[in-house]
């Protein structure tokens, strides 16, 4: 069990926990394991120092101003998500913990040890056949900055015809559809994947199909293209593929972890080095 920290002149650390309750979004884990830390959990209050956190799910709508308002009163923002990757391979949900932003936005400490290799994801080999072209649609929510824009992937589809490219498709974000096309079986014949920042990029990576992003950031940036522009350039690079997803591990947390406080002790431990 890790021990109570305190925060300035003795003050216990305070925590506003945002997100839903119970059964996907684990509200319950988060508040253990930021109890676990030594966090006094209020509904509401100002920050009284960057330690003391608020808790918000992605950055969508009003979510955005309360994160920016608490942070210009001193405090530390945590914008959590479903994980990049989905599941491991045991099929554990994982969810995204980040500073200030998220998926690729934000900020959160890398350790030395391997937590990519704990996930058990298996990396296919570049695939060498495969000549469509999959651009992924997303839902449009997020910060302002990082939210798909309107029409994004039917306005991306335009400039690939006007570049008179064949083989290319949209799959539509599937929502709440059950019956929707599984994201494996829309990859099997692309041999690029191109995204504004959907975690659909980080599966075809594992697929060994080749990304081409288009917003500001995204959370696997450092194996991926940058821009419509580099689409006849992809990056296939087994080295910077590897980085990037070892360094996205490190955002990415099981119940159990969030539970036991382990990423909230990480982020307090590191603070006083971000960068965003």
């Amino acid at each position: 069990m890790f021990p109570a920290r305190r925060a300035f002149r003795g003050i216990d650390l305070i925590a506003v926990n945002t997100i839903r309750a119970e059964p996907h979004y684990r509200r319950a884990a988060f508040d253990a394991g930021l109890e676990k830390v030594g966090y006094q959990l209020r509904n509401g209050g100002d920050p009284q120092n960057r330690d003391d956190v608020i808790l918000l799910w992605n950055l969508h709508g009003a979510n955005e101003q309360r994160a920016r308002e608490w942070e210009a009163k001193g405090g530390t923002v945590l914008v959590c998500e479903n994980g990049y990757i989905g599941r491991d391979a045991a099929g554990q949900q994982l969810y995204a913990i980040a500073v200030h932003g998220h998926n690729g936005s934000g900020w959160f400490p890398v350790g030395a040890e391997d937590r990519f290799e704990t996930l058990g994801i298996q990396l296919a080999p570049w695939r060498a056949g495969g000549a469509g072209i999959l651009i992924c649609g997303q839902r449009g929510i997020g910060s302002r900055q990082m939210a798909s824009p309107a029409q994004w992937e039917d306005k991306t589809l335009r400039r690939f015809k006007e570049q008179k490219l064949t083989g290319v498709r949209i799959r539509r974000h599937p929502g709440k559809n059950a019956t929707a096309t599984p994201l494996e079986q829309d990859l099997a014949d692309a041999g690029l994947c191109v995204i504004w920042s959907s975690a659909s990029g980080v599966k075809a990576l594992t697929m060994g199909i080749p990304v081409v992003y288009c917003a500001p950031h995204w959370i696997c940036a450092g194996a991926a293209g940058h821009s419509i522009g580099t689409i006849h350039e992809p990056v296939c690079d087994d080295a910077r593929r590897l980085a990037a997803l070892r360094r996205m591990a490190h955002a990415q947390w099981r119940v159990a972890e969030i539970e036991q406080g382990e990423p909230f002790r990480r982020i307090l431990d590191s603070i006083g080095s971000a960068t965003w």
